[in-house]
């Protein structure tokens, strides 16, 4: 691994390693560190150990994330909103397109084997608001209406992609996932 020696770094304690992640414009901000202590020495503070003796302690400080606000901040900035999907706060937006899909559309929310985060989109719009409304907040929508129904499966629409009918046991498992769309099989 690349590193570089960072003299004059504002390091008052002892040594650090810290790594630093360059944001959508191009700035570097700390965010991981991990640094020892020594400051116990200008304190002459002492510990007792097992044995008796007196001891220095040194100690040390690690920061996973480093503030997690920053780290937030970069991660929103850097996906411009789009998160991956298994990052995202609302997965899923079942979108019915009359009212009489909106019992079948609460079941799929609620057929959530894996879990997922999704939210039916009820209000009496037409669905292209609907579509715009998802498209805007970047998500994976699940579209039900008379043959989706009766079929028991849905219309998958994808970021970006075609809308496709797939059978009710593959749509909650056909999702764009690191950059590869994968394809789960599951019973119901």
């Amino acid at each position: 691994m690349a590193y570089e020696v960072d003299p004059g770094e504002g390091v008052f304690y002892g040594p650090k390693i810290d790594i630093k992640i360059k944001d959508s414009i191009g700035r570097m901000w700390q965010c991981s560190t991990i640094q020892a202590d020594f400051v116990a020495r200008a304190f002459r503070t002492r510990i007792c150990c097992l044995d008796g003796s007196k001891k220095t302690p040194i100690t040390i400080h690690r920061a996973l994330l480093g503030s997690i606000e920053r780290f937030f901040g970069i991660l929103v900035e850097h996906y411009a909103g789009q998160f991956p999907f298994w990052l995202a706060p609302e997965q899923v937006r079942i979108l019915n397109i009359t009212d009489a899909h909106l019992e079948y559309a609460h079941a799929l929310k609620h057929w959530k084997v894996s879990g997922y985060r999704a939210s039916v989109d009820a209000r009496n719009e037409k669905l292209d608001l609907k579509f715009k409304y998802a498209q805007l907040d970047k998500l994976y929508m699940l579209i039900v209406g008379d043959e989706e129904v009766k079929q028991q499966n849905c219309s998958l629409r994808t970021k970006g992609q075609e809308q496709k009918v797939k059978p009710l046991r593959m749509c909650w498992h056909n999702f764009n996932f690191g950059g590869k769309v994968i394809c789960i099989e599951t019973k119901r």
